[in-house]
């Protein structure tokens, strides 16, 4: 995999100028990513009704490619020229992004401009030659020093950054995730399983198809050099893992247990796929959708309930209605929650509930629009229009709730003598869950 560029790029405002560039290419080259692929992947994004309905993989014009991926109010975008897996730099741009958020905390275009030295020198660190080197926070840590207040300042104020600061010890060990001589005044260790549901259903409810893929996310603040083993139930429904450097994969390949020395401060220990054979197709919200129509006005009725949670409150329901370019006279109502409407370029409503309980009565809302004829549209396009609404995009999240049934047993820690405070949370999310009707 060859990066010629990156950029990290403001989703928010409507020039999406760079904030950071950083290039491993020739100069023609990087006039060409600055000046020309730039400017027109912002004009693609301003012709989708939000960043999230983009493409991740974008052709650029005068040849290459553009692969981004968004993180809260931030692009983080790679431009490449030679044959390159796409995921290999979508792995890449997630891995700078989780390093500069541990590094600088809320990551934003003012956070990343106080920061700009510092960012500039982990990317140095992560990528040589358009190369991922590493993107782990944790080596990081020893090659690059942590911004500090009084080097922001000086940074800010002069322009410059601060060169002479301290650089830290490189840890050349045979654990070089984890330092030496770590000491904390209270030992602790917490686990979040994160799962994300993937799914299109229908106008039924139904699920057309269905995935649940996850993260297994940890802190650790433990002292010396601990060895922890984590057993999971129900670990034969993992498919596909893949294992932070730290673990042994060998014991996982013979007994289906995790043994590692963990880094300290925040990883991700695992990203798995459950397979499909030890799943159940049960989805945690049930939407439906019933359309209807006569001639140029339009009727779409959403009704939503919780499914099988386990009894749990499902948590920031959201549906998204993209409507026709030529929608107009939208007037929506609903039985709980908020709703809100776009009438601009990219017609939509917008509906969230805050919460669920499993014994709610469904919440409805219904949306009635007319749709202008294209030839009495004086900007219609040559290409044929979208008459009526055909999908819906769900978000939710349902917190202690394990889609995959995958569960932490049992956490032990070996070859240290004292006590350690263990935590242990689960949460899943909607990923790309879509209705469609």
């Amino acid at each position: 995999m060859t990066v010629d560029s990156l950029f990290i790029l403001n989703s928010s405002g409507t020039s999406r100028a760079p904030i950071i560039q950083k290039h491993w290419c020739d100069d023609q080259s990087i006039k060409r990513a600055s000046v020309v692929v730039v400017p027109a992947f912002a004009r693609y994004l301003r012709s989708v009704a939000s960043a999230e309905d983009a493409e991740p993989v974008w052709a650029a014009p005068q040849g290459g490619v553009c692969v981004h991926i968004q993180r809260g109010e931030v692009i983080y975008m790679g431009v490449v020229s030679t044959e390159t897996a796409p995921l290999e730099v979508i792995e890449l741009l997630e891995g700078v992004s989780q390093a500069i958020a541990e590094y600088i905390g809320q990551v934003s275009e003012l956070t990343i401009k106080e920061n700009f030295t510092t960012i500039l020198q982990l990317l140095s660190e992560m990528v040589d030659s358009g190369r991922a080197v590493t993107t782990d926070t944790a080596v990081l840590r020893g090659l690059v020093a942590a911004p500090s207040l009084v080097s922001r300042v000086i940074e800010n104020v002069s322009g410059i950054g601060m060169g002479a600061e301290r650089r830290p010890d490189v840890n050349t060990s045979a654990t070089p995730w984890r330092a030496q001589g770590i000491r904390h005044t209270s030992n602790e260790f917490f686990v979040d399983v994160v799962e994300r549901i993937d799914a299109i259903v229908g106008a039924d409810g139904a699920a057309a198809s269905f995935d649940v893929s996850g993260d297994i996310e940890c802190k650790a603040w433990l002292s010396g050099m601990p060895d922890m083993l984590m057993t999971l139930r129900n670990a034969q429904a993992l498919d596909d893992v893949a294992f932070h450097p730290c673990v042994r994969l060998g014991k996982w390949e013979a007994e289906r247990r995790i043994a590692f020395v963990p880094p300290d401060g925040a990883f991700r220990l695992a990203s798995f796929h459950a397979s499909a054979d030890a799943l159940e197709c049960a989805l945690p919200l049930h939407v439906r959708a019933t359309a209807s129509a006569s001639g140029l006005d339009n009727t779409v009725e959403f009704g939503v309930e919780a499914g099988q949670t386990g009894g749990r409150r499902i948590e920031n329901v959201s549906l998204r209605v993209p409507l026709p370019a030529l929608a107009y006279n939208i007037r929506v109502q609903c039985s709980a929650g908020a709703h809100t409407v776009s009438s601009t370029r990219a017609p939509q409503v917008d509906w969230t509930i805050k919460a669920i309980g499993p014994s709610d009565r469904a919440a409805r809302l219904v949306v009635h629009y007319s749709v202008r004829s294209a030839a009495a549209s004086a900007d219609a396009s040559p290409l044929p229009a979208a008459s009526a609404a055909s999908a819906a995009f769900i978000g939710f999240e349902v917190p202690g709730f394990s889609a995959s049934s995958v569960k932490v047993d049992s956490l032990k820690i070996l070859r240290e003598s004292y006590n350690i405070y263990k935590g242990v949370r689960y949460v899943t999310k909607a990923g790309s869950f879509q209705l469609r009707f």
